[in-house]
C-alpha cells in the first residue's frame, strides 16, 4: 500500500491539492496530509479528508524532526513554497533532509516561473530568485523530482490587487506594459500537485503549469468592469514611477512588513508581478494542466466569476 505524504494542506495550494488527490488516489493508497497548525483546518474540511481516508497530522518545514515523523515509509512527499522569502532555502532543505533520511524516493515541489533564468539569482526578478535556489538544492540531493512552475495566478488580481484599486482613485496601476501573460488559477495548480505527488508526472521531470491563453492586464480589467459593472481607468507606469508611487504611500519594501494599505504586498514582490509578464516569462502557454489532471485549465474568465464579491 504505497504511501503519499502532503504537506501544507492549510494553504491555497495544498487545501486544493489535498482534496484532489483524494479524487485520484487508488483505493489502496495512503495519504497523510500535514500542516503546522491543523487546528486551522475548518471542521467541515477536515471530517471530509478523514472520511475519504486520509490522516492529518502536524509537521512544520521548520521543524525537522517533525517532518520525519510523517515521512517513514512514504515513496513520494512534496514540498509547497511559502511566504518565508530569504530562508525558503533552509525550509527547502529541512524537507530533502527528512526525506533522504527516511528513505523516500521522489519530492515535488510548487516552484515559480523563471526559476530556470540563466542569469546569477541577485539579477533575476525578485519572485523566482528563492525558487532558483530550492530548484538546485532538490536536483543535487539526489532524489527522483517532480517540478512544477507556475504562472501567475489569476486569483492574485481580486485578492491582491481589487482591494487597492478604490483608495487609487479608481485607477489599476500597473507595470506589464500591455505584455500578454498566461495566468494561470490557482484551483489548477493544486490539482496539478497532487496529480504529480500521486506519480503521474514523468520522472525528474519539470512542468510550467498554465492558463489557457495569454491575455493582457488591461483585457482582464475591462472584462472585470463590464461582467462587474465596475468603472475605472486602467493605468500603465514605468516600474520606477510605480515604485516611488507606493513607498509614498507607506507600502513596505520589506516582505516581512505588514502593510496598512489595501495593497497587500511588499513594493518588491508588487513590481515583480508586473516585470514577470512584461520581460515575456508568461508569454507562452502549456498543456500540462490537460496533461496531468485530464482537465482544461480554468480559463481567467471562469476564475474570476468566482471572486464577485471582491469588485464590488
Amino acid at each position: 500500500m504505497p504511501k503519499y505524504v502532503l504537506t501544507g494542506v492549510g494553504g491555497n495550494i495544498g487545501s486544493t491539492a489535498a482534496s484532489y488527490a483524494l479524487e485520484i488516489a487508488p483505493p489502496d493508497t495512503t495519504l497523510v496530509f500535514t500542516t503546522s497548525d491543523p487546528t486551522k483546518i475548518p471542521t467541515q474540511t477536515l471530517e471530509s479528508w478523514r472520511a475519504k481516508g486520509a490522516t492529518l497530522s502536524a509537521a512544520s518545514y521548520d521543524a525537522i524532526e517533525s517532518l520525519k515523523a510523517v515521512f517513514a515509509g512514504a515513496e513520494a512527499v512534496n514540498l509547497i513554497s511559502t511566504w518565508a522569502f530569504g530562508r525558503r532555502h533552509e525550509q527547502a532543505q529541512n524537507v530533502i533532509d527528512a526525506a533522504k533520511a527516511c528513505g523516500v524516493q521522489r519530492i515535488c515541489y510548487t516552484s515559480f516561473v523563471g526559476a530556470d533564468d540563466p542569469a546569477p539569482v541577485n539579477e533575476m526578478p525578485f519572485l523566482p530568485r528563492d525558487h532558483k535556489n530550492t530548484e538546485a538544492l532538490i536536483r543535487a540531493s539526489g532524489l527522483e523530482y517532480n517540478i512544477q512552475r507556475d504562472y501567475l495566478y489569476i486569483d492574485n488580481i481580486p485578492s491582491f490587487f481589487a482591494p487597492s484599486w478604490k483608495s487609487c482613485g479608481n485607477r489599476w496601476i500597473f507595470n506589464s506594459h500591455d505584455v500578454p501573460g498566461a495566468y494561470v488559477a490557482r484551483e489548477d495548480c493544486g490539482r496539478v500537485h497532487a496529480a504529480l505527488l500521486l506519480g503521474r508526472g514523468k520522472p525528474n521531470t519539470v512542468y510550467d503549469v498554465t492558463g489557457p491563453e495569454a491575455v493582457t492586464d488591461r483585457q482582464v480589467f475591462q472584462w472585470i468592469c463590464s461582467e462587474f459593472g465596475d468603472k475605472g481607468e486602467f493605468i500603465d507606469m514605468p516600474d520606477e514611477e510605480l515604485r516611488e508611487y507606493w513607498v509614498q504611500r507607506g507600502l513596505p519594501t520589506d516582505i516581512s512588513e505588514p502593510s496598512p494599505l489595501p495593497m497587500k504586498l511588499c513594493v518588491d514582490d508588487l513590481l515583480c508581478c508586473g516585470e514577470m509578464v512584461a520581460r515575456g516569462y508568461m508569454a507562452e502557454t502549456s498543456n500540462a494542466v490537460e496533461s496531468l489532471t485530464g482537465h482544461k485549465p480554468l480559463s481567467f474568465q471562469e476564475t474570476l466569476l468566482g471572486y464577485k464579491h471582491a469588485f464590488s
